[in-house]
């Protein structure tokens, strides 16, 4: 007897998938999915049929992003043996934007129409009516628009023209202060997912430092009498990515110091090599207390030295000035706004210098260019 092996992994799970059938009972569920016994004994697994394709809740289907598991196999086995020859009616396909009834489990769902700006859902098993699930628990307003506001604020536009903006267009009553406190509930949201991802190994290797002044409400007062604050800036030379954004009340070695210590905490275990500061004096007192003799300091980088410059965190604290200056100035050391426009130029918009890339493409912890909406599902199903 000649025993062939399968040629492939697809193969392979096609047999496992054919002994499941031969040798389990797989049940077909109320509302049109499939009950797969595990070959183990151990659990049973969920099948539906999504716009032709079997989607599995097992670990081989959701984690290695196989086209087929061997349960989706087991299905198809099972549906032409125990159905079609049987002259059964054909399973029910579901759309992949399915939503399930928030009572029955059902997937058995319509669009009921709308309720202020909510879609509404009835499930045809249990007659129930439902609105459509929310990241956002007991919020008044969609997902979409909070995201929206954040964008458009990050992007340049005062709080005020962006609530009269949305509020044109959708027909809604924002304030201008609801935003801002959009503001500071989700950003801190948002950074602490983004903060936690960790960049390729390649990745963080040569840093610049600048700062840059801001007016601050609370801020030490200068000789015209005005008070500012300064935002440390700590930047990837190569993609571009800031590292940290760190407000301090003076323009000395402790302010760069807690710079250099929020840019080590958010790269993840990677420390530079170089890093690039202008002359001011307190970098030496504040690298040397930071970093290891291994981190080589040029200092007194400038524009017409291309071994040693500044230009692309110069050209990125520009695009802060620009932001500041509109803005007048802001209230609190608290702010969450410098750590939104970090978020905003890292992850959300895209770098001519990256081929339309942001900077966490470039290093590693994003695949695509994310979107304000992105971010705020992502961190919102690691804090739930």
């Amino acid at each position: 007897m000649v025993v062939q092996y399968p040629n492939n992994q697809s193969e392979t799970r096609m047999m496992r998938g054919m002994a499941i059938t031969e040798t389990s009972a797989i049940r077909e569920n109320e509302d049109g999915s499939f009950a797969v016994p595990s070959q183990t004994g151990n659990g049973v697994y969920t099948v539906k049929i999504v716009e032709n394709k079997f989607v599995c809740n097992c670990a081989d289907f959701t984690f290695r992003k196989i086209d087929t598991c061997k349960h989706g196999y087991a299905c198809k086995f099972w549906i032409a043996t125990n159905t079609f020859l049987n002259n059964k009616p054909k399973p029910k396909v579901f759309a992949e934007d399915s939503v399930q009834c928030d009572r029955c489990s059902s997937i058995r769902t319509i669009h009921y129409g709308k309720s202020a700006d909510k879609q509404i859902f009835y499930c045809k098993d249990c007659k129930h009516k439902f609105r459509e699930p929310s990241l956002l628990k007991k919020a008044r307003y969609d997902p979409k628009i909070v995201t929206l506001t954040l964008d458009l604020y990050f992007s340049g536009l005062s709080l005020r023209k962006v609530a009269r903006s949305v509020n044109d267009h959708f027909g809604l009553e924002l304030d201008h202060s609801t935003i801002y406190n959009w503001i500071k509930t989700y950003v801190p949201i948002i950074s602490k997912y983004v903060n936690s991802l960790v960049p390729n190994d390649t990745a963080l290797r040569t840093w610049s430092a600048d700062e840059v002044f801001v007016k601050m409400k609370d801020g030490n007062e200068v000789r015209d009498g005005t008070h500012l604050a300064y935002l440390w800036n700590v930047m990837d030379y190569k993609s571009r990515y800031i590292l940290a954004s760190k407000l301090s009340e003076r323009r000395d070695t402790n302010g760069a110091i807690q710079a250099f210590q929020e840019a080590i905490k958010n790269a993840n275990g990677h420390l530079p090599n170089t890093i690039n500061t202008d002359g001011l004096d307190g970098y030496v007192p504040a690298i040397k207390k930071t970093f290891d003799n291994g981190v080589w300091h040029k200092a007194r980088t400038g524009i017409n030295k291309p071994h040693a410059n500044n230009n692309r965190l110069e050209r990125s604290n520009g695009t802060q000035r620009e932001r500041i200056k509109v803005q007048r100035g802001w209230k609190s050391m608290d702010t969450m706004i410098p750590e939104g426009l970090r978020i905003h130029m890292n992850c959300v918009k895209p770098h001519m210098a990256l081929d339309g890339r942001s900077p966490a493409q470039k290093i590693g912890i994003m695949k695509e260019r994310a979107k304000w909406i992105d971010l705020l599902e992502f961190s919102m199903k690691k804090v739930n």
